[in-house]
């Protein structure tokens, strides 16, 4: 029974955070019982790892720097989605990008995956190996960029350390698919008519972020909502957009997919002020003895 809830519970996590999983290759939607079937041969043979990868502590990082001048004084950390890796970011050009707009900071990409998520230590190593470190290393601005479960993750973040970065990009973040829940937001007035006097740890992680987004959008950092007109994820990320300033909201013509985020990362960073103050010249700010540089 332990090993049946286990694997009902690391289901739910996975469709949850990601519909797409939930489609064959063909396009057809996976039948629930036979997932849960093939989930349970599966860990059966190899101790559920096929559900989970390993979450070695510290938590895995990539870090790499725009500019041969030395530390820069602004960090950007790269939260990737539910199945990607540290190599999304690099592989995807969303470094040379930056350095072809002229932007100076240094990056970290978090491999942050779904087994973080599943033993719900994300947060907390995000903070004590990543974000507390660079703090202390001196960098005067931290920019959380979260693609698809990653943006969840980045939100998240805020929610429970408040303050701990300076700036949030979101791509097609995971803020639910549940269309009733939607249904009744709207039918409330909004987000914010809707969260009022609600507990904030009452129902699913989908009502959590809906009622955090609706009472403490106004105290959120800098954010920006990037996203196809066309993801999967779209209901959530319309009813979000009404909660941000209309200039920190892209969207273009895409999917849930790479090329959709590299076209609404390459307008970000050539086509609005979000970079401005990374395209003026400035001084390396993080010093030797601070603490070991990127």
């Amino acid at each position: 029974m332990q090993t049946l809830a286990i694997v009902k519970r690391a289901l739910s996590l996975v469709m949850e955070i990601d519909p797409e999983l939930a489609r064959g290759r063909a396009g057809r939607r996976w039948h629930k019982a036979t997932a849960i079937g093939f989930a349970l041969a599966g860990m059966a043979l190899t101790g559920c790892s096929v559900f989970l990868r390993s979450t070695p502590v510290p938590i895995p990082t990539q870090a790499t720097r725009t500019s041969a001048a030395g530390p820069a004084a602004t960090l950007v950390v790269f939260l990737p989605g539910r199945g990607g890796s540290m190599a999304d970011f690099d592989r995807e050009g969303f470094v040379a990008v930056m350095k072809e707009a002229g932007v100076r900071a240094d990056t970290i990409t978090v491999d942050a995956h779904l087994g973080y998520y599943f033993k719900r230590t994300v947060l907390e190593r995000l903070q004590v190996d990543v974000l507390q470190p660079a703090r202390s290393r001196g960098y005067r601005r931290i920019m959380l960029v979260g693609v698809s479960l990653g943006g969840l993750g980045a939100l998240l973040n805020e929610r429970d350390y408040a303050g701990s970065v300076d700036a949030l990009v979101l791509l097609s973040p995971y803020l639910g698919k549940d269309v009733r829940l939607f249904d009744r937001i709207a039918a409330a007035g909004g987000p914010a008519a809707w969260a009022a006097g609600r507990d904030p740890l009452a129902g699913g992680v989908e009502e959590q972020i809906w009622t955090f987004l609706g009472t403490r959008s106004a105290q959120l950092p800098p954010t920006w909502l990037l996203c196809g007109a066309r993801d999967s994820l779209g209901p959530g990320h319309r009813l979000f957009a009404t909660l941000l300033p209309t200039a920190q909201v892209r969207t273009i013509d895409g999917a849930h997919d790479w090329p959709t985020w590299r076209a609404l990362w390459r307008d970000l960073c050539f086509n609005t002020d979000f970079f401005r103050a990374e395209k003026t010249t400035q001084t390396a700010v993080v010093s030797a003895a601070a603490g070991p540089a990127l």
